[in-house]
């Protein structure tokens, strides 16, 4: 009897062993306490001021305070005599002061995102010790670009994420597809993708469909490992129901891809349909989630470091040889 339970045993062990996540590493010697510049609130507060306080701010903010203004709300250059009238403008715009307020009403603190980020930043050190952590900010862009990732700059428009039901996004004409990954809890995931995005530029020469594929699925397998108690449904931003239509219909895909000779395109509209947003993937069943090309590309290079378990993180993201990581995959849905 003693024999048998020590067999059974094992095989739990075995099969333990066999389903444990290899992202899940000991990052608890890491020390990691960001801080989150509140930029959003320090602007809005010099709002009809004197010019002196915003002196002051465009001294705390540096670098940020100029990108913020020529890249996000393109106001120009804060130099110029003419800035403070155009700024005072945007501060004082019924609408910016609604959006303003709501903001504050959704992100009174950033508790909870600050600590999904910080894990997600002792992951990053644990794999790639000598990178810079960058500085974190949040602004209101006047619903420009969700992420604003510049040399040592990751900023956040909190403006992009108050919520599905927001009347803001309907009011903006948002599709619901868009609006349903336009939460506060979305943050950290899409700022450790346009982390990725950024630290990680696409490479090839040929520039086709399988190259953005496993480039964008290398991004993704990223992001997992910087956050590896995040499902891979939240990783996509799929819903339940469009998840389990990707583990459906995976060799559906895979085989649409073939069949249609897709893979080594290089036309740019085609890409495009694969790695786009939108309510469906052109040409699939209208029960498809969009993005399915990146969801592929990532069960690719999930594939290529079950083959290749001495592959480290970094060594993934170096390397720029799309066909080879199809080609030792094995990738066989």
């Amino acid at each position: 009897m003693k024999r048998l339970s020590l067999i059974v045993l094992l095989a739990v062990f075995v099969l333990m062993g066999c389903n444990r996540n290899p992202l899940k590493v000991d990052v608890s010697d890491i020390e990691m306490d960001i801080t989150v510049w509140r930029f959003d609130q320090d602007l809005f507060a010099v709002k009809n001021k004197e010019s002196q306080e915003l002196d002051q701010l465009s001294r705390k903010y540096g670098a940020y305070f100029d990108l913020y203004n020529y890249k996000v709300i393109q106001l120009g250059d804060p130099k110029d005599p003419r800035y403070p009238e155009y700024l005072q403008k945007f501060l004082n715009d019924p609408v910016m002061n609604e959006v303003y307020e709501k903001c504050q009403e959704v992100f009174p603190g950033f508790q909870t995102q600050k600590h999904a980020l910080d894990n997600a930043f002792k992951h990053y050190k644990y794999y790639f010790p000598n990178r810079k952590i960058p500085q974190i900010f949040t602004h209101i862009s006047g619903f420009n670009q969700s992420m604003v990732v510049a040399e040592d700059v990751l900023a956040i428009s909190i403006d992009k994420y108050l919520g599905a039901d927001c009347e803001f996004y309907e009011r903006l004409g948002n599709p619901l597809y868009a609006r349903y990954k336009m939460t506060p809890q979305r943050i950290p995931v899409d700022a450790i993708i346009a982390l990725g995005l950024s630290e990680f530029s696409y490479d090839n020469p040929k520039d086709n469909v399988l190259g953005n594929l496993i480039y964008q699925g290398k991004v993704r397998y990223f992001t997992q490992a910087m956050m590896p108690d995040i499902s891979e449904r939240e990783i996509m931003g799929y819903k339940p129901e469009q998840i389990e239509w990707c583990l459906n219909n995976e060799d559906n895909i895979w085989g649409y891809l073939i069949e249609q000779k897709h893979l080594f395109s290089s036309e740019y509209r085609l890409i495009m349909r694969y790695i786009n947003d939108g309510p469906f993937t052109q040409g699939l069943p209208q029960e498809s989630p969009s993005r399915v090309g990146i969801w592929t590309g990532l069960q690719i290079v999930k594939s290529y470091m079950k083959q290749h378990p001495d592959v480290s993180l970094p060594q993934l993201m170096k390397e720029t040889d799309y066909e080879k990581i199809l080609r030792e995959s094995g990738y066989q849905p």
